[in-house]
């Protein structure tokens, strides 16, 4: 089965607070502390503008101030993530885990490294983690990532459970109605799946793969015209892309 492209939106850089937390004493611990945040925030800032080495520099710097602390290996496997290293952001994945094994951000991460690679065991076990913990606000995602790996396992039903679980936490979490369209749309159920995509698109209109699913979906029912006023939409979201190269052949063959 071809990846689903959501995992990009599952994987992130945390942000960083350039805040020390609470006062300490002396003065001297609490301009150290700063010193520290400030150097992890520099990294994370580097990293959302693209300059990975520049980041890769930073966030060592902040690990010679402090080596004890999750986070810094957490950005620095979100790092090595950009610089298309997955070896390397597992490894520094599993070391913020190695210091906290309840870091939940941590597994949520290695558990998108591991979606990307194909690891549908591994993403299942770290995303499980995310899940367990009610105070992580990414839960609609892991349970999302959770489907995704039963989905490309072939347990149609554990799959379909985890993306209802994502929905009763998230009613518009448009990548869970996606994913629960793509299932359906696999099993038949086509006037399903319309519905879910048609939920995906209206929380997000420039969600192109949601909209060349629609219109598979259609063309399933023999709805030509809607099916080409989707792939219409798709090429005028984004024409050079693979749902938009795809959408232009259909409605090149089948649209008239």
């Amino acid at each position: 089965m071809k990846k689903s492209t959501i995992f990009p939106l599952v994987l992130f850089i945390l942000f960083v607070s350039a805040c020390g937390g609470g006062k300490k004493t002396p003065d001297v611990e609490v301009d150290q502390e700063q010193a520290f945040e400030d150097q992890k925030a520099l990294a994370v800032a580097s990293s959302w503008r693209g300059n990975f080495q520049q980041a890769l520099e930073e966030i060592e710097v902040a690990e010679k101030m402090n080596n004890k602390d999750p986070e810094v290996y957490l950005i620095k496997g979100a790092i090595y993530t950009g610089l298309k290293d997955n070896a390397g952001a597992a490894q520094y994945y599993k070391q913020a885990l190695a210091l906290d094994p309840h870091y939940t951000p941590a597994h949520f991460n290695l558990c998108g490294l591991y979606l990307l690679e194909g690891n549908y065991d591994g993403v299942i076990a770290e995303c499980s983690e995310v899940v367990n913990d009610p105070t992580y606000k990414a839960r609609a995602n892991a349970y999302t990532n959770i489907g995704l790996a039963y989905f490309h396992k072939g347990d149609m039903t554990r799959a379909r459970e985890n993306y209802e679980a994502a929905l009763n936490l998230n009613p518009s979490f448009v990548y869970a109605h996606n994913e629960l369209g793509k299932l359906y749309l696999s099993t038949g159920r086509y006037a399903d799946a319309i519905l879910e995509f048609q939920q995906a698109v209206s929380g997000l209109p420039s969600y192109e793969e949601a909209y060349y699913n629609l219109g598979l979906a259609y063309l399933k029912t023999n709805d030509t015209e809607n099916a080409c006023q989707s792939f219409r939409k798709v090429v005028e979201i984004s024409p050079g892309s693979e749902f938009g190269v795809n959408s232009n052949r259909y409605i090149n063959t089948v649209c008239r």
